[in-house]
């Protein structure tokens, strides 16, 4: 049985899921410095949160599948499916010719991505009891915390000296070692070979969140928020939501089993699990678009100064793990760490174009430092609500509302950097521009794909007749000066909304009610139908 593993063995399923853990959690990071070029070459700055977006839509709805699937068919089986669809959408991002191809090869990596984040959390309920789990899943916050070091730095290295399509090649490596290492230490642990897989319930939830995040997406940017196709996506998402409640109720075996949220602690853990995520999916976004659009460094440089967050995210991850592990609480734990980040959040509210790098610095470790708890901890107390038997739903549960939230985070606070960015450039003044024949030439400087690249800008110049050409440039400096005032002023409001969210998250946290970690792993008795197994 599951128990009576030796150490070492259990030690070897560790590294194996790490592997596959540090390959989803490095793809995260290093996109992220790589962006900013990514939109300029492919001229989809307005779509910047639908490339984060495609990804984590495609990951809420395969983590609670994939974890269903590793049930019935093991969780090796299910690795080895989830690293290859991941390779897959990495090759193909790495292809992009486009931004829809892009998107779309992100969502391909969002269904290996969300099977990847699930089994993690899942192997280590599977091995170890809750008790015991602090410190394992504390360990996986700081491998999410090590890749995301290298990430940013690895990604504004390829981006400034090979291409950003790289940023996706050095996943097929990775993925290779940790098919390699999962063949070797990963057995293929099952809890019911006979299972089914609500596929109903699979398509019904699928048509709930799609149109939910398009609405979001789209709406005050493409459409008005009341226009009849955000209306009627918001419509959509309602009724499907309905149908998926009434599906789950009828399933035999349903995705989501509604009983879980009978549990009031279950449910609440599962909002704040859906805030945070939204907070910081969304709020980090937005420094390397600072330290590249407006500081002016390179993807590079971007990237180092994320690794002070990361640090503070991992030394937070670990030293909360190990606290939980020793005392079997967690509710302070996750009070003081809610209560770190959103004083960080409010810090970089003030951000502004002027702000020294070491002030950024600063803040990014307090907000690290704040969130790295968040991350092992929610999964944990769920997991703790139940018995090891719903171990694979319960996992699937967090981590689609984390997905989930996650993208909402990146579509709502995508759309209001978006909004606040396109009315700061209209409000600029256009000295020297206010020529009528110019007026395409305002009109371009107005638009955020354009102002955000130096590129956009130089190629529009060139068009100008040479004689103009002394006038008109240093109006256009001037107004691309300006611009960086409003791109950091759209950024901080963005930071503004996520600490109202972190605030939020904080005051959910009070309410949840503490029950001490388990010290045991098994139930008294198997329910019927429950079958684990144990495959070399």
């Amino acid at each position: 049985m599951l128990h009576e593993l030796s150490r070492g063995a259990k030690i070897g399923i560790l590294v194996s899921i790490i592997s596959g853990m540090f390959l989803a959690a490095l793809d995260q990071t290093i996109v992220g410095t790589a962006l900013p070029k990514i939109l300029s070459d492919l001229k989809g700055f307005t779509e910047y949160s639908w490339v984060i977006a495609a990804y984590m839509i495609a990951q809420a709805v395969a983590a609670p599948v994939t974890s269903k699937l590793s049930d019935i068919y093991g969780r090796r089986t299910m690795f080895f499916f989830n690293v290859f669809v991941f390779l897959l959408g990495s090759a193909l991002a790495g292809l992009s010719g486009s931004m829809a191809w892009l998107i779309a090869s992100r969502a391909i990596q969002g269904i290996g991505g969300g099977g990847l984040a699930a089994a993690a959390f899942t192997i280590i309920a599977d091995i170890f009891p809750p008790r015991e789990r602090g410190k394992w899943t504390g360990l996986i916050g700081a491998i999410f915390g090590l890749a995301s070091v290298i990430g940013p730095t690895l990604g504004g290295y390829l981006t400034d000296n090979l291409s950003w399509r790289w940023v996706f090649y050095v996943n097929i490596p990775v993925g290779i070692v940790a098919i390699a290492l999962a063949s070797f230490f990963l057995p293929n642990i099952k809890r019911d070979a006979h299972g089914k897989i609500d596929w109903l319930g699979s398509l019904t939830i699928t048509g709930a969140v799609v149109p939910l995040i398009l609405a979001l997406i789209w709406g005050g940017a493409k459409y008005a928020w009341s226009s009849p196709q955000i209306i009627w996506l918001f419509i959509a998402a309602a009724i499907m939501t309905a149908v998926f409640i009434w599906v789950e109720h009828k399933a035999e075996d349903p995705i989501i089993p509604l009983r879980l949220f009978k549990n009031p602690t279950f449910s609440l853990v599962n909002v704040i699990t859906i805030t945070t995520a939204a907070l910081m999916f969304g709020a980090i976004l937005y420094i390397p678009i600072f330290i590249q659009t407006v500081v002016g460094q390179s993807a590079t440089s971007s990237g180092l100064l994320l690794l002070p967050f990361m640090i503070g995210m991992v030394s937070g991850s670990i030293v909360s793990g190990q606290i939980t592990s020793r005392t079997g609480k967690y509710r302070l734990t996750g009070l003081v760490g809610l209560a770190i980040a959103t004083i960080a959040l409010y810090l970089l509210s003030q951000i502004t174009r002027d702000t020294p790098n070491i002030t950024v610095i600063r803040d990014m470790v307090i907000l690290g430092l704040g969130i790295g708890p968040s991350m092992p901890l929610l999964p944990m107390i769920a997991q703790n609500l139940f018995e090891p038997k719903d171990t694979g739903v319960v996992t699937g549960s967090v981590t689609f509302f984390r997905t989930i939230g996650g993208a909402v985070g990146t579509a709502v606070l995508g759309t209001i950097f978006n909004n606040r960015l396109t009315d700061g450039l209209k409000n600029l003044p256009t000295v020297g521009l206010n020529a009528p024949q110019l007026k395409p030439l305002v009109d371009a400087l107005h638009d955020p794909n354009v102002i955000t690249s130096p590129a956009q800008i130089n190629e529009i110049l060139a068009h100008i007749p040479p004689a103009a050409l002394p006038m008109i440039k240093p109006a256009v400096d001037t107004y691309t000066n300006l611009a960086k005032g409003s791109i950091a002023e759209a950024i901080a409001f963005v930071f503004t909304v996520a600490m109202a969210l972190g605030a939020i998250s904080l005051v959910l946290f009070f309410m949840v009610e503490e029950h001490e970690l388990r010290t045991h792993n098994q139930t008294e008795k198997l329910p019927d139908g429950e079958k684990i197994s144990i495959q070399a």
